[in-house]
């Protein structure tokens, strides 16, 4: 439908009868800052080499002639050369990159199907809605360049035909160019560009060729956390159709396995508990979805590697992200795992909220947050149920009330900021807003942290703070060579160092910046983090030249608040529940002044409106986003110049119950669409 309207709208614009018969400029595009932007969106979630194996998995299992893949195979190879490496990866029992080599006129219309080769060197030319499969946003490709120490790969394919065709992508500056030969110009370009190191393909099926791996994704590779990462990305497919991945490097074949860790089975024992719900059905606003399996595992032992913890999300046989215990202690948390799968039509509705990248999805919205809900709940009941966890009901009520109220005071704040009405609680300000606190030639770029609620800079026990990381840039005309630290404090005077991430050495070339250092993610627990209170996130780089060696070049601090409120700012101070007495249990809540001035809304937790959404934290935060609002309208209509109301409006009942009824639409709309979570 989304699709449908777009092509309507697109057909029917403005412009379309400007652009003929007039000279048109194309837009000139910065390409490689563009892949690094891509290979950063990735970063985000997680590491190079994890990206690449996951997408290129995904385009051949995608292209599999056997629905259940009998036949398929996928070898990544490492060949080294003299002057180059090459990352080899080739699927078979696939179809090949078939279809015809495009001009740009071609590109206007909708692609078939069968044009997957111009769909592989077109940008951003997905698959139409009906045919799609794993990898539907074109963006995968441009990792393997990302990938490459030289921005090239190299890609063949021989089809069902016995047509066989070579071409290559790279980028420079302005442009991203693209080459395709056929027959044996194509053979005899790839043993010219690889000095004959690299034979055409002998089987039906497609190749791509990094050129020259990253140093990341080589030391991956000699470490086995390459291997490490098809077993966990793609356990289901190896599971259920005995998926032949291979891995051969440094002398060595070696098959990708599921993590031993992930065993799942069906029944108790000494060893584990197990709680599978089967054939579910779920409903949301937009209609009722099916829930295949859901399989989760405790294990008694011991607490399994940090990247299989949780129930993960799989689609069409691929790990999309996990969902974490929230409400548990870490002594279940840490040995709970499982997966959830769903039926065809459901994988194709959660498509639409699926991240780019493939690892996340968008649980504000419907049917992501929807099953996200039903997850926690049956990890929740499996915990009670058969692993005796005792937490007390009211505690964990508590729990999900605190994140609500939190999340609704910093959305009506932000409400409020827009409007100008102050300025909000522990807002997160971006850097930038001011500009650098002084030009410096060798800096530290420290990326936006990901925190369990956007805006929101406090975070609780059982949350995670994730995308922690930081590069050095050298903007001056010498190396640097540099010590970098990144690293956890206590903020305030005592600055007790909490943990280190990382410490090394760097030299960076004049105009050059580093890799990430990073991301990396932390987990609050209690037993871990017993001091509440402000952290501080600490990169600093320190110049080990002989000229200056010792001195701090730059600092950076990111902080946050650990159960506890950052330093309050705005019209909301804060949002209390309350038991209303008997004579005022018809009252929804009272807004008082805080304080500080400020407003302070106290909501009653006897009132049946408050009842019905009590058990939801989602739906408790948008009832509190709904009160608020009108109380901001009020205080708006009380003050000499309103921001909301006019002069007519303001002494005209109809017009301001009306204008008030609009902006708590928009307040909460827009709050479920989830703008400020």
């Amino acid at each position: 439908m989304r699709e449908e309207l777009g092509r309507l709208l697109m057909s029917q614009r403005l412009i379309d009868s400007y652009l003929t018969g007039v000279e048109i400029r194309r837009t000139v595009r910065n390409w490689p800052e563009d892949v690094k932007a891509i290979v950063d969106g990735y970063r985000a979630h997680t590491t190079i080499s994890h990206a690449v194996q996951k997408d290129a998995i995904q385009n051949g299992w995608s292209a599999r002639k056997n629905k259940k893949g009998k036949g398929w195979n996928f070898v990544f190879e490492l060949v080294e050369g003299t002057d180059r490496k090459y990352l080899l990866m080739t699927d078979e029992g696939t179809t090949g990159l078939t279809g015809r080599v495009l001009s740009p006129e071609e590109y206007e219309q909708d692609l078939p199907s069968e044009e997957r080769w111009g769909r592989f060197e077109g940008v951003a030319f997905t698959q139409p809605r009906a045919e799609r499969t794993l990898g539907s946003r074109g963006r995968g490709k441009f990792i393997f360049v990302g990938a490459s120490e030289e921005q090239t790969v190299l890609y063949d394919t021989l089809r069902d035909n016995g047509s066989y065709r070579f071409g290559f992508r790279t980028v420079i500056r302005t442009e991203s160019p693209v080459a395709a030969y056929d027959g044996e110009v194509g053979k005899q370009k790839l043993s010219e560009m690889t000095g004959g190191l690299i034979t055409p393909l002998s089987s039906v099926g497609t190749r791509v060729i990094i050129v020259n791996p990253v140093d990341e994704l080589m030391e991956d590779i000699k470490n086995g956390n390459f291997l490490r990462y098809i077993g966990e990305t793609w356990w289901e497919i190896i599971l259920k159709y005995n998926a032949n991945i291979k891995l051969r490097a440094l002398g060595q074949e070696q098959t990708a396995s599921i993590p031993k860790e992930f065993s799942l089975p069906e029944a108790d024992s000494k060893q584990s508990k197990v709680w599978i719900k089967e054939n579910q059905r779920i409903r949301t606003g937009f209609g009722e979805f099916r829930i295949r399996k859901l399989h989760i595992v405790y294990n008694s032992g011991r607490p399994v590697p940090e990247d299989i913890r949780g129930v993960t999300i799989q689609r069409d046989g691929m790990k999309i992200c996990s969902i974490e215990p929230r409400y548990l202690g870490r002594e279940i948390a840490e040995r709970l795992y499982g997966y959830i799968t769903f039926d065809p039509d459901t994988e194709e509705a959660l498509l639409e909220d699926e991240g780019i990248e493939h690892c996340s999805y968008d649980f504000r919205r419907s049917l992501p947050g929807t099953i996200k809900r039903f997850v926690e709940d049956e990890m929740m009941r499996f915990a009670h149920e058969k692993l005796g966890y005792g937490v007390d009901a009211r505690e964990l009520r508590r729990q999900q009330q605190r994140n609500a109220e939190r999340r609704a005071l910093v959305a009506i704040n932000r409400f409020a900021r827009e409007i100008g009405i102050g300025v909000g609680p522990g807002r997160i300000v971006r850097e930038g807003v001011g500009g650098r606190r002084t030009p410096k030639e060798i800096y530290i770029e420290v990326d936006d942290m990901n925190f369990p609620r956007r805006g929101d800079l406090r975070v609780n026990y059982g949350e995670s703070i994730s995308n922690i990381k930081a590069k050095i840039v050298n903007d001056s005309d010498s190396e640097a060579i540099v010590r970098f630290k990144l690293f956890m404090r206590l903020s305030g005077r005592s600055g007790r160092l909490i943990k280190t991430y990382t410490e090394q050495d760097v030299t960076i070339p004049s105009q050059h910046s580093s890799d990430y250092f990073g991301p990396y993610q932390e987990t609050f627990q209690q037993a871990d983090f017993p001091d509440k209170g402000g952290y501080t996130i600490v990169a600093k780089i320190i110049s080990l030249r002989d000229e200056d060696k010792g001195t701090d070049l730059d600092i950076e601090n990111r902080s946050f608040y650990l159960e506890e409120d950052p330093p309050p700012h705005g019209l909301f101070e804060k949002c209390d529940p309350m038991e209303f007495p008997e004579r005022a249990k018809m009252i929804m809540a009272e807004c008082l002044t805080g304080e500080r001035g400020g407003l302070a809304l106290q909501y009653n937790l006897n009132h049946p409106a408050q009842e019905a959404v009590q058990d939801q934290e989602d739906d408790l935060a948008a009832y509190l986003v709904w009160l608020m609002g009108h109380e901001m309208c009020r205080y708006d209509l009380l003050q000499e110049s309103p921001v909301l109301f006019d002069a007519e409006e303001k002494d005209n009942p109809d017009a301001v119950l009306r204008k008030t009824l609009r902006k708590i639409g928009e307040f909460v709309h827009r709050f479920r669409m989830g703008e400020f979570d």
